[in-house]
């Protein structure tokens, strides 16, 4: 399905992202404004979800927030690299300076770039490529963008990913959307990346507990999955 090849020249990733604030009561006392539009934001779920009619702005902040880069923030990111071995050498940006994180992250896509590497990952394209390219632009004062993010202009042949998300898709769009990392590996037999830990825990994990080893234990994880779920059909 996937050559080896390809796998070898590819750099995994997967990013997880916090709430910008502890919970929404902070947001408010620290940018109103901000707060005033995550509002309009929770009318929005409200209005799409059924099960949050009776939901007020904070509960839908805690549940929704991570998942937008303008209320959320970055807390780690890992790649990954497949060697001829056989065995994944893992890097992970983690921990309470975002700012660190990005600039960080930014030159390992510079680097990737520089090698021809394609940003291999489940749903990148939907999720983890914005998050990080909108949170380069948000949060470092002086933000160049690496090339491989800038795509807006690029034919569907130069984008230079490998989705699993879309792969799997077999060019099905619905499938793409509901396909979860999770699903995918069961469904391949590959052990899930889960474990107690998933992303709606990561906030509590990164504000309440401080655990910052067990985020990025968690992130590695999801992308050894990836890359699992990859090796599994590759040729």
């Amino acid at each position: 399905m996937i050559s080896r090849k390809i796998l070898e020249n590819c750099l995994f990733l997967d990013v997880e992202t916090a709430t910008g604030y502890p919970d929404f009561e902070t947001l408010t006392l620290e940018d109103p404004r901000l707060a005033e539009l995550w509002s309009r934001r929770a009318k929005y779920y409200r209005t799409v979800y059924e099960d949050m009619n009776n939901l007020d702005d904070g509960e839908i902040y805690k549940e929704k927030a991570t998942l937008e880069p303008e209320f959320s923030r970055v807390v780690c990111v890992s790649f990954g690299v497949l060697q001829e071995t056989g065995q994944t050498r893992m890097t992970s940006f983690y921990g309470e300076d975002e700012e660190d994180i990005l600039n960080k992250t930014s030159k390992v896509f510079i680097n990737a770039l520089a090698k021809n590497m394609k940003l291999a990952g489940h749903n990148i394209k939907g999720f983890d490529i914005p998050c990080l390219g909108k949170r380069m632009i948000y949060k470092l004062s002086s933000p160049v963008l690496p090339q491989n993010l800038v795509i807006w202009d690029k034919k569907p042949w130069e984008i230079p990913y490998l989705d699993t998300s879309e792969v799997f898709s077999f060019g099905s769009w619905s499938h793409q959307k509901y396909l979860s990392l999770d699903l995918l590996a069961c469904s391949l037999g590959v052990p899930s990346p889960k474990g107690d830990m998933d992303g709606s825990k990561v906030s509590e994990a990164y504000w309440i507990d401080k655990d910052f080893e067990k985020i990025k234990e968690y992130c590695e994880r999801d992308v050894q999955t990836v890359i699992d779920v990859l090796d599994k059909v590759a040729i």
